[in-house]
């Protein structure tokens, strides 16, 4: 018998999620009737949305998560961000886009609307609204993994907020179709301690709606594995699109206590290079040892001395 920490499929009401997927679905088509805004009467994307027992206690992080089928609808432009061909900060990025298509082509790959090399956005995006236009210019990105760690710095906070922080592939891999393809079935979830609620894409309303149950499923699966504090941490799911109300689906009302809180403290992950660093302090006439902290906290340990010691340091001095 299986513990009531871990996940159980019968827990969740597949006859209630396909009503709730149908609701869903209705609420776009009528609001798509009724807008009077021509950007409304497009594909609307489907959200889930996972309340905790616990609020996690964490740095902010992305959470991604593989489903069974892509939310990208086809009218979904995609960008690529390469690496330059040249280095230095140049104004001709022909070269580097030529190449990169060239190499798209030779693979199939006909999904990347855009490719976007690593110095245009240096250079053309640097200012604040810039990048706010280009993360509205794009529903999806995706970046080469030789450089994924430096356009997550570039990019700034809001694509962290708009769950658009680029998934990264291996642009050398000898099926780049399929390597593209695969990170396009990969979702985001913006994991932080603000609150108790999370929202994830989970889907499309250009989707056939057992896909969308499929991948429910398939992202329940993985939270048990990956949310902080798992299975148990879980209060609520909702299905939700843009604009529409969240609809329930699944709902506890286990108490708070019951939930580890040493189970939802994630640690960030740190490089090996960070550690603390130690020496003398040769600005005090005393042996003094000087800890600097990663995160830059200063700590100044005083070594006691011997009364011989200190008489000898004040003939020294004198």
């Amino acid at each position: 018998m299986e513990s009531p920490e871990e996940f159980n499929l019968k827990e969740l009401s597949k006859k209630l999620i396909k009503q709730c997927i149908s609701e869903v679905f209705r609420l776009a088509e009528e609001q798509s009737k009724n807008s009077n805004n021509l950007v409304d009467k497009g594909v609307q994307p489907i959200f889930m949305q996972v309340t905790s027992v616990r609020v996690p206690q964490m740095p902010n992080r992305q959470l991604r998560i593989l489903l069974p089928y892509s939310i990208v609808a086809p009218d979904d432009e995609v960008a690529l961000f390469v690496c330059d061909l040249r280095k230095g900060k140049r104004s001709d990025y022909d070269p580097t886009i030529e190449h990169y298509k060239n190499l798209l082509n030779m693979h199939g790959c006909t999904r990347i609307n855009e490719i976007i090399p690593m110095n245009r956005v240096k250079v053309e995006f640097d200012q604040f609204e810039l990048k706010r236009k280009l993360l509205g210019s794009y529903d999806h990105f995706l970046v080469d993994g030789r450089i994924a760690g430096h356009m997550s710095h570039l990019l700034g906070k809001h694509f962290y907020k708009k769950r658009k922080l680029p998934t990264s592939i291996r642009i050398k891999s000898k099926d780049l179709k399929h390597e593209i393809d695969y990170a396009l079935r990969k979702t985001n979830m913006h994991l932080h301690s603000l609150g108790d609620s999370h929202l994830m894409q989970i889907g499309n309303t250009s989707m056939d709606q057992k896909k969308v149950l499929k991948n429910i499923l398939a992202a329940c699966e993985e939270l048990s594995k990956s949310y902080p504090g798992g299975w148990a941490n879980i209060r609520a799911l909702r299905l939700k699109s843009e604009t529409s109300l969240a609809l329930p689906f699944y709902i506890t009302l286990k108490d708070k206590n019951t939930v580890d809180p040493d189970k939802i403290a994630v640690q960030p992950k740190r490089p090996k290079a960070y550690r603390d660093v130690e020496g003398d302090l040769s600005t005090f006439v005393c042996n003094n040892t000087v800890t600097v902290k990663p995160e830059g906290t200063v700590i100044l340990q005083k070594h006691k001395q011997s009364r011989p010691q200190r008489k000898k340091l004040k003939v020294e001095e004198t």
